[in-house]
């Protein structure tokens, strides 16, 4: 359900002005440069959520974005198999 709804703002993101725009491409390098689903979460939560506006701009920044959450979602899941090493945990 929320990768859902990260897809449904993502894709409906506005780049109408400059600014806009500027602000969707910080937000994509943000959640790139991110390396936990927390971070990149909480970097998505930045993005606008009202009047929203499409270009084909903007529907290119949000697939890569959306590109990036999916590897951070991927990389988070954990493993099936029986015979994969045990993940390493940190300490609280």
């Amino acid at each position: 359900m929320k990768c859902c709804f990260v897809i449904c703002v993502a894709l409906a993101l506005p780049a109408c002005k400059d600014h806009e725009l500027k602000q969707l491409e910080a937000v994509r390098k943000e959640v790139c440069a991110c390396k936990t689903v927390k971070c990149a979460d909480a970097a998505m939560a930045k993005l606008p959520q009202k009047n929203v506006k499409t270009s084909t701009k903007s529907q290119g920044l949000a697939n890569e974005m959306l590109h990036c959450l999916g590897d951070l979602y991927s990389a988070d899941r954990p493993t099936l198999d029986p015979d994969a090493p045990a993940p390493a945990t940190t300490g609280p």
